[in-house]
């Protein structure tokens, strides 16, 4: 959803910019934002950046090419769930981009770690605890939804194990 928007009105496939000025329009204020990672703020706050971290690494492409695989994963996951009796080799893609977040998302906490706990130690206002509420928020339900994934592929895995060897 970010990307359409920033390539509809600024022709750049993320234009996301932390610093935003007091009259900044909502817009501005939805791409200063990076949703995947759960960045309201906290990125800016605690390493001091100007853009978000997709914009660092590759300009966005990579997050934009990203964000569209995964949603065609979690588009499969949810029509293997919903209408097909044992979906277990469509679980895969799901399972894998699903697995790889999980784990950048960790790489990434590793890596903010040190300046997280830095930010902490002074004085905390709202913004800040706000920005680190949903951050930790978001990384969690990541890891649940990730461990409810696992589990359900490995419940229909045995299911269909069993059904095989019933048949023997």
């Amino acid at each position: 959803m970010q990307h359409v928007f920033s390539w509809w009105n600024y022709s750049n496939v993320f234009h996301c910019r932390s610093t935003l000025p007091a009259n900044a329009t909502l817009g501005s204020r939805f791409l200063a934002c990076d949703i995947v990672i759960f960045d309201f703020g906290l990125m800016h706050r605690i390493l001091g950046t100007t853009e978000c971290v997709a914009n660092y690494l590759d300009g966005g492409y990579m997050r934009c090419s990203w964000c569209l695989e995964h949603a065609a994963a979690l588009c499969l996951l949810l029509a293997c769930v919903c209408c097909i009796p044992r979906p277990v080799w469509l679980l895969w893609p799901a399972l894998f981009m699903q697995s790889s977040y999980v784990l950048g998302m960790a790489i990434l906490t590793m890596a903010i770690a040190p300046k997280m706990l830095e930010a902490l130690t002074r004085e905390v206002d709202q913004e800040l605890g706000i920005a680190l509420v949903s951050y930790c928020t978001g990384v969690s339900m990541n890891w649940l939804f990730t461990f409810i994934l696992w589990h359900y592929y490995w419940g229909m895995e045995k299911k269909q194990v069993e059904m095989t060897e019933q048949r023997i």
